[in-house]
């Protein structure tokens, strides 16, 4: 069988926290904990859940800029956990991430132009009248004019931004764009722009896409398949229209049933009582057994106890999992 183009493989970050008092212990955030995840050339992968949920530090396992504490990363095969910067370097052009803040990942010093170049510089990709042709290409990509590359990154609107850091991200012709909460500061409008570029990079270059998001909205409208990730532990993943035809964990169907309905006078989808009730565990002290029980309606003593694993659902499509104790009960409920 072919290697997928990114595997994580039981990744694990903890990040130290300090101190709760002079003689108290070290504190630890268990910001990811034995995650696994695949993503297939030209595919789509969506990691979705609340903040705090540690998606964006597994999206910096997925580049590298984090060293997993336990497991490994694999780029088309090849373990890349620990490797040097010298020989990481190969592997970066391959996957490259757009960030969520646009402004804060652009240089206000450089114009568009030397930022897009930087890359290829770096990588030493071309001579000079090469670079320039390619950052032309890529601005085009992405709608820029080329009137606009002598300019700053203060003069562009946000979604100009991250047309800009898309650009850049694409200039040296990546395998796998790592997109972390790209459109969260965005407009709507501005969102709906962005998203399309996003399926024509796909369509156009065969890009795979790894993107991670809140919102099961925009997820609903770009992935082919989606992890959902609650308290640095995936707790469900299937194809899109799995996942949302019958949802087999309690805290997808709660975010499911949450996505707003389109129309003067709709409501969310499940209405008010399949809000979930209290606030994200604290990840210093993780609860025992399944981590969502202290908010699921479903909950009993065995979930308390023990961690269910991420098992198939029974009568499910292919890639159907969910870590519930109630997976196949749950799933027969149906769409929310």
């Amino acid at each position: 069988m072919t290697a997928p183009l990114l595997a994580l493989r039981d990744v694990v970050k903890h990040f130290p926290a300090g101190r709760a008092g002079w003689f108290a212990r070290p504190a630890t955030v268990h910001a990811v904990n034995g995650v696994s995840l695949e993503v297939g050339r030209g595919e789509t992968v969506a990691v979705v859940g609340e903040s705090g949920c540690g998606k964006t530090t597994l999206a910096r396992l997925a580049v590298s800029l984090y060293a997993p504490d336990a497991g490994r990363v694999s780029i088309d095969g090849t373990d890349v956990t620990g490797l040097g910067a010298h020989a990481l370097k190969p592997y970066r052009r391959r996957v490259q991430m757009i960030f969520q803040d646009p402004y804060g990942s652009l240089n206000p010093r450089l114009p568009v132009s030397a930022i897009l170049a930087e890359p290829l510089v770096i990588h030493g990709l071309g001579a000079r009248a090469e670079r320039r042709r390619r950052v032309e290409e890529a601005a085009q990509a992405v709608a820029l004019q080329a009137g606009q590359l002598d300019r700053y990154p203060h003069e562009f609107s946000g979604g100009q931004r991250q047309r800009i850091a898309i650009a850049r991200a694409l200039i040296a012709r990546p395998e796998l764009l790592v997109a972390d909460e790209p459109l969260s500061a965005l407009d709507v409008s501005i969102q709906v722009a962005i998203l399309d570029l996003f399926r024509a990079l796909k369509r156009d270059f065969g890009i795979a896409l790894l993107f991670i998001s809140h919102d099961l909205a925009v997820v609903d409208l770009i992935a082919d398949r989606i992890a959902v990730m609650y308290l640095g532990h995936i707790v469900e993943t299937a194809a899109r229209a799995d996942l949302f035809r019958a949802p087999a964990h309690p805290y997808t169907r709660a975010l499911i049933a949450a996505v707003p309905a389109m129309g003067h006078g709709k409501r969310a989808r499940g209405g008010p009582k399949s809000a979930l009730k209290g606030d994200v565990p604290d990840p210093i002290k993780p609860p025992p057994g399944c981590p969502f029980h202290p908010r699921c309606p479903r909950a009993e003593d065995l979930c308390r106890r023990v961690a269910p694993m991420l098992d198939p659902v029974a009568g499910a499509g292919a890639g159907h999992r969910a870590a519930c104790h109630f997976r196949d009960e749950v799933a027969a409920m149906g769409a929310p």
